[in-house]
């Protein structure tokens, strides 16, 4: 487990790093939650952002870790085992898929959308149903830019509000998601903790002896002590088949007496125990 520090960069020094281009979702998120005037650094890979925060070219890094249609962001998880950055914050944004294009550009002249394949995805039905071709790219942002630096009369882009605004595109339908409960769920990572403030979330990863209760053995840890569980995780540990890393969020501070406790518990019931952070969870 880590000491509590409580030095925090003053909001004037924050550069916050994020994977994808200018106009990301990541970046809107970072927006809406620090500022929008707040700098922010585009990074090319989840790695890079860790990279970024821990060679000081960025103060924090915002990762999406969740989505609540695609669920689980694996690989982002995969990196929080390997790195030593603390989650200092919950940010959870909802995801608003814009179909745009060059200004002056009519619905009807549109036959083809690029995006993301999962935001192409999650449009597929209001795609079809307004006889728009889908067209994969490797970013929402990207598609934004390139469609901005080669016009196309009859190509948009799907992405976000802010890569509209960034790429000078004109929105021509918002709310193109075929399901209106898309929300993405960010951890704002950094090399310290901050001060406790609103109401506090801890999230862990462990594994577990390969025994029969093993993992009920660790949750009743946090159960005898009324620890509301918030979600639980595993994925297969890469350097033993068949084992399994948990990651685990729950209710409370790791300075709470109980959590205390529990986390004893877990670690003497555990052959590996990692606390990523207490932070303030996002309201809801």
């Amino acid at each position: 487990m880590y000491s509590m520090s409580h030095k925090f960069m003053d909001k004037k020094e924050q550069i916050i790093a994020f994977q994808g281009e200018p106009g990301a979702y990541s970046e809107q998120a970072i927006r809406e939650h620090f500022g929008a005037e707040t700098v922010s650094l585009p990074c090319r890979s989840f790695e890079e952002i860790f990279a970024a925060v821990r060679d000081g070219r960025a103060t924090q890094g915002m990762l999406p870790v969740e989505n609540s249609l695609a669920g689980t962001v694996i690989p982002a998880y995969d990196l929080l085992v390997d790195h030593d950055l603390r989650v200092q914050a919950e940010v959870i944004a909802r995801v608003e898929h814009c179909l745009m294009a060059v200004k002056g550009t009519a619905v009807s002249q549109i036959r083809r959308a690029k995006s993301h394949h999962q935001a192409l995805a999650q449009c597929a039905n209001t795609l079809k149903r307004m006889g728009i071709a889908p067209v994969e790219h490797y970013d929402t942002a990207g598609a934004a830019r390139d469609l901005a630096n080669d016009p196309d009369g009859e190509t948009a882009a799907i992405a976000s509000v802010l890569a509209a605004k960034i790429y000078d595109l004109e929105i021509l339908s918002r709310n193109l998601e075929d399901e209106s409960f898309n929300f993405t769920r960010f951890f704002v990572l950094g090399r310290e903790d901050v001060p406790r403030s609103g109401t506090p979330k801890t999230s862990i990863i462990f594994t577990t002896r390969h025994a029969p209760g093993a993992l009920h053995g660790v949750m009743a840890e946090l159960a005898k002590r009324n620890i509301n569980l918030t979600k639980i995780e595993s994925r297969p540990r890469g350097n033993r088949a068949w084992h399994y890393l948990f990651y685990v969020d729950f209710e409370g501070h790791e300075d709470d007496k109980p959590v205390q406790e529990a986390l004893l518990g877990i670690l003497k019931r555990s052959s590996f125990l990692k606390v990523l952070g207490s932070y303030p969870a996002a309201k809801q």
